[in-house]
């Protein structure tokens, strides 16, 4: 009676288990669920103080797509980056040269959905699509290939592709504000400002939940500590442009800005100085531009590949030779020997 007890309660805890694990395998492969408003989305901004509030300016400068896409709605938003950095122009070699320019067009439709492409003068890019819960992407001469999403963050990769406009307010340690009055920009109200200056907010560090980055050994490797240099030791030289930002809702809907910044060298080399343009253009707000789920190849499984290579290369194995078949005893062998 124990051993049928036994049994039963070793079934049950058995297939409870196997339920919770097939619950939790639909959850982590189901297409993402669209997430909700953003509190800060709800907060009234007066468009017009930007100039009088450096803290304020931040708040929008920084304001992130996720947050944008609430407030403003559907649109359609183009960047163009250019820089160039040079590492003493001075020496007798020349020094050294490094240049790309890049455009990104972001076009956002409603609930949600979005598409990002990317191209630079080095002839490369990609295109993501994120429609429906599921994500697209392809590379610039390509095909679409389904991502799962639980390897893919498309709102991540949306913020990246059009930080132009917060990464030069940080490399300017804050820009300094002049008010150019309000003028329409297609059909809606703008308050327009014009850059006189940078050091705003001298010594303003990004502020976020996540705990330090700890290094192996306490030690930063030579290419991270030149990457951290930049935010470090970076000066900004001079600065000049303009910023368009709606007034409804203070979304950053253009800028041009131009800046020159210097990384002072650490006495083994030169300073390396930076010359950077940022062009932000947004246009189509309001207009549902009707994203739909592209064609696209099915993605190649890696571990089918793996084990077949030759039917993943579309090629077919010669098949293998039959076992040979096993001899016949020989019957005088079976055959006991004869006691003496």
């Amino acid at each position: 009676m124990r051993r049928t007890i036994l049994a039963a309660v070793l079934l049950l805890a058995s297939s409870c288990k196997r339920s919770e694990d097939e619950a939790a395998r639909a959850r982590m492969f189901s297409p993402e669920q669209p997430v909700g408003e953003l509190p800060q989305a709800k907060e009234k901004i007066d468009a017009a103080r930007l100039a009088d509030d450096p803290a304020l300016a931040r708040r929008v400068l920084h304001m992130r797509r996720a947050e944008i896409e609430q407030r403003l709605g559907p649109h359609k938003a183009q960047q163009r980056v250019q820089f160039a950095w040079f590492r003493g122009p001075g020496l007798p070699d020349g020094g050294s040269e490094v240049s790309l320019a890049e455009e990104t067009t972001l076009v956002q439709a409603p609930g949600g959905d979005f598409s990002a492409r990317l191209v630079n003068d080095h002839n490369q890019g990609f295109e993501l699509l994120w429609v429906k819960g599921e994500v697209f992407v392809k590379s610039l001469y390509g095909s679409f290939h389904k991502r799962r999403t639980d390897r893919t963050d498309p709102g991540r990769i949306r913020e990246q592709a059009l930080s132009g406009l917060a990464t030069f307010d940080r490399l300017a340690h804050g820009l300094k504000l002049r008010s150019a009055g309000e003028t329409t920009s297609e059909g809606r109200r703008v308050a327009r400002y014009t850059v006189t200056g940078f050091g705003a907010r001298d010594g303003d560090v990004d502020k976020s939940d996540l705990p330090a980055v700890q290094y192996p050994e306490n030690k930063v490797d030579p290419d991270t500590a030149r990457r951290l240099e930049l935010w470090e030791k970076e000066e900004p030289v001079r600065v000049s442009g303009t910023l368009v930002i709606d007034a409804q809702t203070a979304v950053p809907l253009g800028c041009d800005l131009r800046g020159h910044f210097k990384v002072a060298g650490n006495g083994e080399g030169p300073a390396a100085e930076l010359d950077l343009h940022s062009v932000l253009v947004t246009s189509s707000v309001g207009k549902d531009p009707g994203l739909k789920t592209p064609q696209y190849e099915p993605e190649t499984s890696v571990p089918h590949a793996v084990k077949d290579p030759l039917r993943f290369l579309g090629k077919t194995a010669a098949p293998a030779p039959a076992p040979p078949a096993p001899e016949e005893a020989d019957d005088e062998e079976e055959e006991a020997a004869p006691q003496r």
